[in-house]
């Protein structure tokens, strides 16, 4: 690899084609020189620029909305809320969040169900973390959201707000999905955690880093979702028992 590839694989675990790397360089307007780099990965510019480029948000309120309804009924008040200590939160993770729409998403299932609940949203775009922790959203991705949960929204003119109700029981973190040391603090801290449409982007080296980083937040027993678009091979799932809901796959976290 050269100097550019092997930054854009530390970050994002996506291999860049020399046909990708030149339209990159282009947009970054910089060349492909090791000191040029070198220097502005150093000054954390490069750094910047390549992940508000490279990283999309794919995300919108409410997305496979089946599956989060299966999640909400059949795994958090059936299995993990009656588990969890009284008095204490479901704890949640929310990998790859981008702009924070899968975080208020969940929140507000939960407040509609009186389940007690903490969210953290991880992202490695800083910039994307910083409109999440806003919780303002243009008024059109209310067409996203069904009527019952307008309760939990402040609507303006143009755009509407998270309810700060909410808003306080939600965090944002930046983190790197493949970089073992960001996952230190959150040794089996959460119950569930999610990670959609995020690692189908990854190599096979990168995915099971990912997979095995996302399994070590994981409390013996809790749930890992991923899109239900994904399929994750048995190489992936060796941390998981797959459970089958609605004819829906989620993992159980075994070890």
């Amino acid at each position: 690899m050269d100097e550019l590839q092997s930054i854009i694989y530390q970050l994002t675990g996506n291999y860049y084609t020399k046909e990708r790397l030149c339209l990159l360089e282009k947009k970054l307007q910089i060349n492909n020189s090791a000191k040029e780099i070198d220097k502005l990965f150093k000054e954390k510019k490069l750094t910047k620029d390549i992940l508000n480029i490279i990283t999309v948000p794919e995300t919108k309120f409410f997305r496979e909305k089946l599956q989060l309804d299966t999640f909400m009924k059949e795994i958090v008040l059936k299995i993990i809320f009656p588990s969890v200590p009284k008095g204490q939160p479901v704890k949640v993770a929310s990998f790859a969040c981008a702009t924070g729409e899968e975080v208020y998403t969940l929140a507000m299932m939960f407040e509609a169900n009186a389940v007690p609940y903490q969210i953290i949203g991880f992202d490695i775009n800083e910039s994307y973390l910083e409109k999440a922790r806003t919780g303002i959203y243009p008024k059109r991705e209310m067409l996203d959201i069904p009527q019952e949960y307008h309760q939990f929204l402040d609507i303006k003119e143009d755009s509407f707000k998270i309810k700060d109700s909410i808003m306080k029981k939600t965090q944002f973190k930046q983190l790197n999905l493949i970089r073992k040391e960001d996952f230190a603090p959150y040794k089996e801290l959460f119950d569930a955690a999610f990670c959609r449409n995020a690692l189908i982007y990854f190599d096979d080296n990168s995915k099971l880093s990912a997979i095995r980083n996302i399994a070590y937040t994981i409390k013996i027993g809790g749930f890992f979702t991923v899109s239900m678009t994904e399929v994750l091979s048995r190489i992936h799932t060796q941390f998981f028992e797959t459970v089958k809901i609605n004819n829906i796959f989620f993992y159980k976290k075994i070890k």
